[in-house]
This record gives C-alpha cells, structure tokens and sequence, in this order.
C-alpha cells in the first residue's frame, strides 16, 4: 500500500505556513527599519563626537585651525574627522547619506524621506531642522 499524505493535510500545512508567515513578515520589515534608524543614529552621534574631538583637539593645541568642511572628496564623507569615512550614495536608499553643498548633508530614511543636517563651522555644530519629526526621531 502506497504512504501518502491526503487533500486535507496537504490544505492544512499550506494554511499553517500562511498563518505563519502573515505574522512574520510584518515583524522581520519593522526589525529591519528599526535596525536602520540605529544604525542612522550611531552615525549622527558618531558624526558629532568626532566634531568635538576636532574642536577639543584644536583648543588643546591653542590653534584655531577651522573646519572648513569635514572631507576633502565627495565619495568618503566625513574623511577629515572620522577613521573610516562613510561611503556616499548617489541614489536614495534606507540609511545612506549624500552630500548636498559644501557643509550640508541628506540622509534617508523609509519610504523615500530624508532628513538634511547641516554642518556650521563657526560654532561645530551639526544639526537638522528640530520641526522634522524625523529629524526628532534621529536626535533624540
């Protein structure tokens, strides 16, 4: 006699896999935007931290060497102050960051948002517009 499965379990696994993955899929998405925003935020403190290392250095020094701009070529961003420059994207995608000007800078976000923060050198600030929800979001 031939061992097989019948209609009704082949239906009822098919059923249990659907239950299954209705669940997971929308919990995995939301784990990986949430992984993006960390990772968006270490960048931006990251970013600052070493603003302030620059400024502290500087003052250490007694020099008042200004920070013009905080990389010398527009593919590795923050070069000047960070070990290992992030890489900049010419297409929009979910936490990669593009230049803008010469002191201002995009990063996105999901669903084709993006939050511009600015860098001014006369005070080694580097900041987003505060009314942005999403830039509250990143700089909290």
């Amino acid at each position: 006699m031939k061992k097989s499965f019948s209609l009704i379990e082949i239906i009822f696994v098919i059923a249990v896999i659907a239950i299954i993955l209705v669940v997971a899929v929308p919990k995995m998405n939301d784990t990986l935007q949430s992984a993006n925003i960390s990772k968006i935020k270490s960048d931006i403190l990251l970013i600052r931290e070493a603003i302030n290392k620059y400024k502290n250095k500087m003052i250490l020094k007694g020099t008042t060497n200004d920070l013009e701009t905080l990389e010398d070529n527009e593919e590795e961003l923050f070069n000047k102050i960070l070990q290992t420059p992030i890489q900049a994207s010419l297409q929009p995608k979910i936490g990669s960051w593009s230049k803008i000007s010469a002191t201002s800078y995009k990063v996105y976000i999901e669903n084709g948002n993006s939050v511009e923060f600015i860098y001014d050198n006369d005070d080694y600030s580097f900041e987003c517009d505060e009314d942005n929800l999403f830039c509250q979001e990143l700089t909290q």
